[in-house]
């Protein structure tokens, strides 16, 4: 969402992002662009976050590039070292596309490992391999608790069955989980022993 966030304010449209009112909608891009990269400066050190964002579809090393760029030119980042990792504000920020480049590696080489994956792994929704399986315990139908998680904050009810549901009622498919560990861990030793 931050990815988006950013490709709205700095992308190839940005410049159109025009209110007529600003004060009355508190529209100030620029504070808006500072916040926003301050978040991504204070996680950029996190490999959790570095990776979903590399996974988030809208990543874009160019997009990172601009908004380095702009950050540097409008000085919206503290330039001064910070006690906690022994980086500045804007060295922090500086680093995250290269982090996000090592992450998208290892998306696409486990989307590569994923392609041909049984269908019992794959998310009966979105059709994409499950991280975290969970049985819904009024339908029986298996999903990524992901995807029901998405889907429940907008509709209380089973997508199979349309009874109710929450997300406390779903149950981890753990045997399941097992099985498509063990076989990802078959497939990575088969692309190593390729290599």
């Amino acid at each position: 969402m931050l990815m988006h966030v950013l490709t709205k304010l700095v992308g190839s449209k940005g410049l159109e992002l025009k209110v007529d009112n600003p004060e009355t909608y508190n529209f100030r891009p620029r504070e808006m662009l500072r916040d926003l990269c301050s978040i991504f400066a204070s996680f950029a050190s996190a490999p959790e976050f570095q990776l979903e964002c590399a996974k988030s579809g809208y990543y874009s090393a160019d997009l990172m590039e601009k908004t380095i760029r702009t950050c540097k030119k409008l000085n919206l980042l503290d330039s001064a070292t910070s006690t906690v990792l022994g980086m500045s504000q804007m060295e922090l920020f500086e680093s995250l596309p290269s982090h996000i480049a090592l992450q998208s590696i290892n998306v696409q080489d486990d989307e590569a490992l994923t392609n041909d994956a049984p269908d019992e792994f794959l998310d009966p929704l979105m059709c994409t391999f499950m991280k975290d399986p969970v049985l819904l315990p009024t339908s029986d139908n298996i999903i990524d608790r992901s995807t029901i998680t998405q889907h429940l904050l907008n509709d209380p009810h089973d997508p199979f069955n349309r009874k109710d549901l929450t997300i406390d009622m779903v149950v981890p498919a753990v045997e399941l989980k097992n099985r498509m560990d063990a076989w990802m861990q078959e497939k990575r030793a088969l692309v190593k022993g390729q290599k």
